[in-house]
């Protein structure tokens, strides 16, 4: 049971060898003078291999002379032993209790301020309005108000629709979301032309107000004009501009290449493994198991502990194990039909995200190339959609 093994630990006991050819007496004396013996083994015919407490092992001085047998200590365990050699090792343990101490209170300090999700606000003005809310390196991370920062910086910056804030032991992880801008809405009463919003091979034109200025057949560009807002008539003396809306429908193209080699490099264990164990404070890592690597080709697999406190604080103090199998390199060639179904999988599943909702395909091509040992596919994705978007018209310039 675990709390006989504990009650066993802290009193202290000695692992014992037991030598004579009078055993059974030995053991039937123990138990006369209640002397508890555990765990006990048969190592030879003459030999008993045993366990027992501190107490019991000095009264066992008397038995052994009486039976005629030898005994002799194989091991020491429990807390009275251990604190024995702390006892004489004073400076260790002082040095030990002061590197616990600085570690407890250099974990209470950020050390690292890390951003993510940010793709319009630069990281540098996020840093600076965090530092400045009290948010930066070097400072108690108890001091620190997070859900008044979080609240602070939604409202320093009006791109951002969300921010969390989360500290890791000496890190701060901020996360924010961007707001997405929605498409400019221009006032009915604004005079505006229609453009091209990508590239397209018009289809089909619904021009509700405005003049079109291209017929099915043409090629367009992004940005080219479609509906213009200017309308000129001989019975006007001078252009009229209007608000100009419709629908351009156009065939658009949407594109992936992808390349695979048919010949993959595999490594595979031997069963030769090598270990070596790491402590990283901040930092600093300091190996103490193991040294260079004695495999030149192998794989590596890792394994890192955080020394966690009270509330999950998590100390700046890792324990990296790593382990190395020597492994020999195995050339494998796919089967090419397998890689073109994975290949096609993944091209089409990209190509979909990029696709409008409202947008109807209407024909995929796909292309393999295979030179030597390179598969190569070009993924076409054909879609009718509407290209029109609303532009102001500078009345000044036109």
């Amino acid at each position: 049971m675990l709390i006989l093994r504990l009650w066993n630990y802290f009193r202290g006991y000695v692992i014992i060898n037991i030598e004579g050819l009078n055993l059974e007496r030995f053991i039937n004396m123990c138990i006369e003078k209640n002397i508890y013996l555990w765990n006990i083994q048969r190592k030879s015919y003459t030999t008993l291999e045993a366990r027992v407490g501190i107490k019991g092992f000095k009264d066992l001085r008397k038995i052994t002379r009486r039976c005629g047998c030898k005994i002799s200590i194989a091991r020491k365990n429990g807390y009275p032993f251990w604190a024995h050699k702390v006892k004489k090792r004073k400076m260790l343990l002082t040095g030990a209790f002061f590197s616990l101490l600085l570690i407890v209170v250099a974990s209470s300090f950020i050390y690292s301020v890390d951003i993510i999700g940010n793709e319009r606000v630069e990281e540098d003005l996020i840093i600076n309005a965090l530092g400045e809310m009290g948010l930066k390196p070097g400072v108690n991370r108890y001091s620190v108000n997070l859900r008044e920062i979080e609240n602070q910086m939604l409202t320093e910056f009006h791109q951002l629709a969300w921010v969390g804030i989360e500290l890791r032991g000496i890190y701060a992880k901020i996360e924010v979301v961007e707001k997405i801008q929605p498409p400019e809405i221009i006032d009915k009463d604004t005079p505006c032309n229609v453009i091209a919003k990508k590239n397209g091979v018009i289809e089909r034109i619904i021009a509700r107000n405005g003049d079109a200025v291209v017929e099915k057949g043409d090629i367009v560009s992004e940005g080219d004009l479609l509906i213009t807002g200017m309308v000129q008539r001989d019975s006007l003396q001078s252009p009229l501009y209007v608000h100009a809306y419709g629908e351009i429908y156009a065939r658009t193209y949407y594109d992936i290449i992808k390349s695979v080699f048919l010949t993959e490099i595999k490594k595979e264990k031997t069963g030769e493994e090598y270990s070596r164990k790491m402590l990283r404070i901040g930092q600093m890592e300091l190996t103490f198991h193991g040294g260079k690597v004695p495999f030149d080709n192998y794989i590596l697999e890792n394994e890192i502990k955080t020394i966690t406190l009270w509330r999950n604080i998590k100390l700046p103090v890792e324990i990296m194990i790593e382990d190395y199998y020597e492994a020999v390199d195995i050339e494998e060639r796919l089967d090419i039909e397998e890689v073109k179904i994975k290949m096609h999988d993944e091209a089409i599943h990209e190509l979909m995200e990029e696709i409008p909702l409202e947008g109807e395909i209407t024909n995929t091509i796909i292309d393999f190339q295979n030179t030597g040992d390179l598969l190569q596919g070009k993924f076409t994705i054909e879609v009718i959609e509407n290209i029109a978007q609303q532009k102001k018209l500078d009345i000044e310039e036109d």
